[in-house]
């Protein structure tokens, strides 16, 4: 997957059910995807935050872009929407940190952003970075085939969404199971008390949840087999 700035609770579902996951940081920047984006409630509402990347190309790969370090703004709003989270005082420290860190590069703070939460909610997380790793200079399916064949898999997982973008039989010469995640999205209390919004970004679960209840929420999913 692409790495994502403290992306949604599914992802984070796709990524706590494989013994290994690779970030496709070498992929072209998408302006309008999630690299830099996500929601959060605010003031009982969604609102779709982004955080200022210096020279967006989707002509260059997520490695080559360099958040401008202006996290001020964002953090000001998580105060505010969150300030009376029942969880707001760890789930702030921990997005601060990462915010703050030193490193700007996008692919590097993103996956810092993706290990932290793992960190805090004490999961095991192993990853890799395609941009580490062999690449014949091939894309789409044909380089999820090299990653699976490099780790030796017999089982490779995506999101149901990415469904049309692969062959199973293809798979299956390769000897590769293909699963994709359907994904369900538990409804808790959120702040301000309107009607339950899924799909925001893994701060609001958080801030809005016990470690413990989120774990629940990680194994809540089906997986299904490619037709």
């Amino acid at each position: 997957m692409q790495p994502y700035l403290f992306p949604y609770l599914g992802y984070f579902q796709l990524g706590s059910g494989v013994d290994h996951f690779v970030f496709l940081d070498d992929v072209a920047f998408i302006k309008k995807g999630f690299i830099n984006r996500n929601r959060i409630l605010l003031d009982g509402q969604p609102f779709a935050f982004s955080i200022p990347v210096g020279r967006i190309s989707q002509n260059r790969r997520i490695n080559e872009h360099y958040f401008t370090g202006e996290f001020d703004t964002f953090l000001t709003q998580l105060r505010h929407a969150y300030s009376k989270a029942p969880f707001f005082e760890p789930v702030f420290t921990l997005v601060e940190s990462v915010c703050l860190a030193p490193e700007q590069n996008v692919a590097q703070k993103n996956v810092a952003s993706i290990q932290a939460v793992f960190d805090y909610l004490q999961l095991p997380f192993s990853c890799s970075l395609a941009s580490s790793l062999p690449n014949e200079g091939v894309g789409g399916q044909q380089r999820i085939l090299d990653l699976c064949r490099h780790f030796s898999a017999d089982t490779y997982h995506n999101a149901a969404g990415g469904q049309a973008l692969y062959d199973n039989e293809d798979f299956a010469t390769c000897g590769v199971r293909l699963r994709f995640l359907q994904n369900h999205f538990p409804v808790y209390a959120q702040c301000g008390g309107g009607a339950f919004v899924p799909g925001l970004s893994i701060i609001d679960v958080l801030m809005n949840n016990a470690p413990e209840q989120v774990l629940v929420m990680l194994r809540d999913y089906d997986l299904l087999e490619a037709a």
